[in-house]
């Protein structure tokens, strides 16, 4: 996508974590609106992958954000598919689209924290191909009257999904995606694919894998958008941003990615620095490719958001 024409959104999860609120996730929601930024979005966890810190159920929380706010897109960023029914997430999904009046996105994927798996007794090991069977049969429910499927997870009788969603033929799905299975999957059943911290190669030849499985299967492969999201610290000050990156995303990577993660390495997969180094990078991810840019901002609060919004994004717009 040409750099002029990239959107650009804000996870809404608070950080630090303890100090998480709905209030101050409604307000963030709210000032993201006003700031002129595209898109907010929440992950999704039932049991969060900071040491005894929690978060707010996505679709519940989403809802009271939709209808405090007027035009932004509402994703969510993503939907761990084997948590959650297909019939379920179908019926949550619509709601949300009409409680936003048609600016909702479905971000979902195959989930990735294998602790939080155990915990709950979920399969880890049949993870993809729950979550094939969940896009299929929520694509299903949003487009046809009654519903019959067969799969090895599920079984849907004479099932149908009312009301309909406001979007046609329903929202869009973006799958979270970086492995294999997941990556043929996107290019068969998204409208859009996320990726979570990678580097520019790595976006640049997984949207080419896309592409290319995408052809093979009929599918204009240019139709699915191409997020990326990030961890991010900004600052006016290059180095207080390099500052907050080591002192507290890097901690908190390091638990995700593994112990051996480096600053420098962080570096890659983030975005660090000040207006300007920040602008460097996007333009290095629009040109492999990049639809849209979602940060989480480190810490977050509202002069951040405010200079991402009026220093970064409008670069892009001019």
């Amino acid at each position: 996508m040409r750099p002029e024409m990239l959107r650009f959104g804000v996870d809404l999860t608070i950080w630090p974590w303890e100090y998480q609120t709905f209030d101050e996730i409604l307000e963030f929601a709210q000032l993201a609106e006003k700031f002129g930024l595209d898109s907010v979005w929440m992950s999704d966890h039932l049991m969060y992958t900071v040491p005894n810190k929690g978060s707010l159920e996505t679709f519940s929380s989403l809802a009271a954000v939709a209808a405090r706010t007027k035009k932004i897109t509402i994703g969510t960023k993503v939907v761990c598919a084997p948590f959650r029914h297909p019939a379920l997430l179908a019926k949550a999904s619509v709601t949300l689209d009409i409680i936003s009046n048609g600016r909702f996105v479905l971000g979902i994927g195959a989930g990735w924290f294998k602790t939080e798996f155990d915990a709950y007794g979920f399969p880890f090991d049949k993870k993809v191909s729950v979550t094939r069977e969940t896009v299929e049969i929520v694509k299903m429910l949003w487009e046809r009257d009654i519903v019959n499927y067969e799969g090895e997870f599920f079984k849907i009788k004479d099932a149908s999904c009312l009301p309909k969603p406001v979007q046609k033929p329903h929202p869009p799905i973006w799958i979270g995606s970086s492995g294999p299975r997941m990556l043929r999957l996107t290019a068969k059943l998204g409208d859009g694919w996320v990726i979570p911290n990678p580097t520019v190669e790595e976006f640049r030849q997984k949207l080419k894998t896309i592409k290319k499985h995408a052809h093979k299967m009929g599918r204009n492969s240019e139709a699915i958008e191409a997020a990326c999201y990030v961890y991010a610290s900004l600052s006016t000050n290059s180095e207080e941003a390099w500052k907050t990156a080591e002192e507290q995303i890097l901690p908190e990577r390091k638990r995700a990615i593994g112990p051996n993660l480096t600053l420098e390495r962080l570096g890659e997969i983030c975005f660090i620095g000040n207006p300007d180094e920040w602008i460097d990078r996007i333009e290095e991810y629009a040109k492999a490719g990049a639809d849209h840019i979602i940060v989480k901002i480190v810490p977050t609060n509202h002069e951040k958001l405010r200079l991402y919004a009026e220093k970064v994004a409008p670069y892009f717009k001019e």
